[in-house]
């Protein structure tokens, strides 16, 4: 008897997986017939039914990728481009590395209607003002949209084209591309690089002997390098970090070897004061037991050292016991 019911339940079993396993199939081949349907609509410039049949397919598997991206076109193809938006960014949350969605996606805006001028600067400010003025957002979780991001490029493209020097329009151009590259695929790191070494070569070349330059600059070294560990790239983290010690150094080694003062790069400690007009720095080199005065960007030579006061020297006396005379 038990044997015969073991029997039953097996019997029972594989035709309940059997079952499963047809209605598996079944579904996927719906689906593919669906977005099959949809690609002849498409090409036929049935828009409207391409659009039904796509729709069928991904009710019917949410993750499909190919349904996804052509939804995309279809809405693009018919000036929705709001919803075509939204389908590419379904397509890279189910495959990052998908390239045609990524360049859809990252090509989706082009205007700048918000503005008309001829000035780089209303340009970037309007930028600026779509993403939120990002100064805000920099040291928080949360960020804007990423339409918001997309839609502000172009205004900081349109500054750079009038103004081609313009570092601070290339910084947030490298900002924007970073954030997405967080919030939506990993692809908009390679722009986001783009941006920041741009910054940073425009600023060495103008400006190689300045001992300060703008915060655009600086902050492009930071960022390239969060982007670097991210990525995984020890050895260009390494040389970033090597080639922003030397660029640093050098205004101050040259400006010491001038006055013919060599091996000294960048000071430990740097003292500004002001006084009638001149700015007076002191630059400190500890490790050489060394401080230079500087006068107005011009070394004055090595500052002398104040005298060391001379410790009181505390003679403890002794009791000494008297001695009495002799009788």
């Amino acid at each position: 008897m038990e044997k015969n019911f073991s029997k039953t339940g097996l019997i029972v079993l594989i035709l309940f997986l059997i079952l499963i396993f047809s209605s598996v199939i079944i579904c996927a081949q719906d689906y593919q017939i669906y977005y099959k349907n949809g690609y002849d609509y498409f090409l036929q410039e049935k828009y409207e039914m391409a659009e039904q049949s796509y729709k069928k397919a991904i009710e019917l598997n949410p993750d499909f990728e190919d349904a996804h991206y052509w939804l995309g076109k279809v809405y693009r193809q018919t000036g929705a481009y709001s919803q075509a938006i939204e389908q590419w960014k379904e397509v890279l949350r189910i495959n990052p590395a998908n390239q045609y969605a990524y360049q859809n996606l990252a090509g989706s805006f082009q205007g700048t209607s918000r503005i008309q001028s001829d000035k780089a600067s209303d340009y970037l400010n309007e930028g600026k003002k779509i993403i939120g003025y990002p100064e805000e957002y920099l040291f928080k979780a949360s960020a804007p949209s990423v339409n918001s991001l997309l839609s502000a490029i172009p205004y900081f493209k349109r500054a750079v084209k009038i103004d081609s020097g313009l570092l601070e329009a290339y910084y947030w151009m490298g900002e924007i591309y970073r954030v997405l590259g967080e919030q939506s695929t990993g692809q908009f790191n390679s722009p986001a690089m783009e941006s920041y070494l741009k910054v940073i070569k425009m600023e060495e070349s103008a400006n190689p002997m300045s001992f300060e330059h703008p915060s655009p600059y600086w902050r492009s070294y930071l960022q390239l390098a969060k982007i670097y560990r991210f990525l995984g790239w020890r050895n260009q983290e390494e040389k970033l970090w090597l080639q922003l010690e030397n660029t640093k150094s050098l205004p101050y080694k040259q400006a010491l070897e001038r006055k013919g003062y060599f091996g000294f790069g960048y000071p430990s400690r740097i003292e500004v004061n002001f006084r009638d007009g001149d700015k007076i720095e002191n630059w400190s080199y500890p490790e050489k037991d060394t401080v230079f005065t500087v006068l107005n960007g011009e070394v004055e030579g090595e500052k002398e050292k104040e005298a060391e006061q001379s410790e009181m020297e505390i003679i403890l006396e002794e009791n000494i016991p008297e001695e009495k005379s002799q009788p």
